[in-house]
């Protein structure tokens, strides 16, 4: 590598440029398998320990830079009162009947942070190939916040296995295709040798790279249809499958549990009864439903939200692959953005992929009751279901997460890396998450007691705040607050972090 390269993070490549340098890896700028590094476990363990910050993708850390503290407006408006969490004002679950917008400012930001859950599986899938190039580590006792943490670690490990699964199948593949290829080509790739030689290559077999390839990309199809099956889970597995009746009501319409999750650190009213368990039992509702009861309060299912890993682990399979041009990468980024943005106008006139039917129920729905609900206003048009995520919310948040990466891969490093915290934050992101849950519970107490007053809309349940500060100037500076002393702590994070090995706790952090 040129000292111009190892002087600044390399942009041109993003994924493929960690892996560059390491020709063990790699067969003609491709990677063996097209999954991960055929470094054996006892290689990686002996290997000497980087001395200095080894040259990583940016354009993720920067979308994850910005996802944190897009996430962070969202709890803060909670903490402070500043507006009820959806954008109707009753929640965002699935088959539930709306009847009310939240007001617009309430409504385009928690529109906005919806790009944060997808964003964060997105890439935990894509850190887990990373990871799996370097050791396999798991252990980490994440189990402090109920709100989304749990669900991450869960589909952390579940991707850790299925990434451990490819990299056996995918042996067992190229194993499979040369046998089948030609006996003349067979022959010149294993020539008969002395029985020494013969028993040592045997144990070494030489995979053709035209068998690598084909299975390399059989399982990326099968990657792409798990993702299917993953997301559309959700509506197979809906009660309801996602239809309202004209007068029915979903049994948990009235029960945001993110809501419920983040106000237990700060409220001390009683919350609302329990939500009902389905017919498959509670066992079954917590990797499914969102569930909430005097044992678990989990608004984020680890297999509802599953698919956004697999997407991930794919997506970085892919980039791995080869090392790809700077051009290549925007136009992939890009073109994988419009054809997720036509999936997501395809749900709305085909009235599939949707957990939302029939649920829109506005004074604009109720004047034009034989016109499709999605097209009956932008609101409408935007409004995707959250709890659990449905396929409409999968490709309307990733066609976004995938244009912003386009735009972030497009930034000359040298310019990426000044844009102002986004670096600090995308690079301590577990960090982040902590301590922004507690900084804000920390401000929101003199926030309140200056600033609280009585909400005009009061919320739809008894046992939420009606007092609050509301989408006034107080809350937004004490927001943009908690994000320049967020900063400095993150990049102080950060620096103490790189100094740690790559078989160190500390990178999991």
């Amino acid at each position: 590598m040129s000292s111009s390269t190892a002087q600044q993070p390399v942009q041109d490549t993003n994924f493929a440029s960690a892996l560059s340098d390491d020709a063990s890896g790699q067969q003609n700028g491709r990677q063996h398998y097209g999954s991960l590094p055929t470094t054996s476990p006892s290689e990686a363990l002996s290997a000497p320990k980087p001395t200095a910050v080894s040259t990583r993708a940016i354009a993720p850390d920067l979308l994850r830079g910005l996802i944190l503290p897009l996430m962070s407006l969202d709890h803060a408006a909670l903490f402070m009162g500043a507006w009820l969490h959806g954008t109707p004002r009753q929640t965002e679950n699935a088959g539930t009947p709306m009847h009310e917008w939240n007001f617009t400012s309430a409504y385009v930001s928690r529109t906005i942070t919806h790009l944060c859950a997808p964003g964060f599986f997105f890439l935990m899938g894509m850190g887990t190939v990373e990871v799996m190039g370097e050791t396999l580590m798991w252990g980490r006792g994440v189990w402090l916040i109920n709100i989304v943490l749990i669900g991450l670690a869960v589909d952390y490990l579940l991707t850790g296995l299925l990434c451990v699964m490819l990299e056996e199948t995918d042996k067992l593949v190229v194993r499979r295709l040369d046998k089948l290829s030609a006996g003349k080509a067979d022959g010149q790739r294993r020539p008969l040798l002395d029985n020494a030689n013969a028993e040592q290559q045997n144990d070494t077999p030489v995979a053709s790279p035209r068998s690598q390839s084909l299975s390399f990309w059989i399982h990326n199809v099968l990657l792409l249809i798990l993702t299917y099956i993953t997301i559309f889970w959700n509506i197979w597995l809906s009660p309801t499958h996602g239809h309202c009746s004209a007068t029915g009501t979903h049994p948990s319409s009235s029960t945001p549990i993110e809501l419920l999750a983040l106000q237990s650190l700060t409220s001390a009213s009683p919350p609302p009864p329990p939500s009902p368990s389905s017919a498959w039992g509670p066992w079954f509702d917590f990797w499914f439903y969102p569930v909430q009861n005097r044992f678990v309060m989990s608004g984020f299912p680890p297999l509802a939200w599953l698919s956004f890993s697999i997407f991930g682990l794919l997506y970085t399979r892919v980039m791995l692959y080869k090392k790809w041009s700077p051009s290549a990468v925007i136009v992939g980024n890009l073109f994988t953005a419009v054809i997720l943005s036509a999936l997501f106008v395809a749900t709305r006139l085909l009235h599939f992929g949707n957990l939302s039917e029939g649920c829109l129920h506005m004074p604009e729905h109720l004047a034009h009751p034989d016109k499709n609900q999605y097209f009956v206003s932008i609101r409408s048009f935007f409004y995707i279901t959250k709890y659990p995520p449905s396929p409409s919310f999968f490709a309307l948040t990733m066609a976004v997460n995938f244009a912003l990466l386009a735009f972030f891969s497009a930034i000359p490093s040298t310019i990426a890396t000044k844009i102002p915290g986004l670096m600090n934050y995308g690079g301590s992101a577990l960090f982040f998450y902590v301590a922004h849950m507690y900084l804000y519970a920390l401000l929101s107490i003199p926030a309140r007691h200056f600033f609280e007053h009585d909400l005009p809309d009061h919320p739809p349940n008894n046992w939420e705040k009606t007092k609050g500060l509301g989408p006034t100037a107080p809350f937004w500076i004490t927001w943009v607050l908690g994000l320049v002393i967020l900063s400095p702590l993150c990049r102080l994070y950060g620096k103490i972090k790189a100094t740690k090995g790559p078989d160190s706790l500390w990178r999991f952090f």
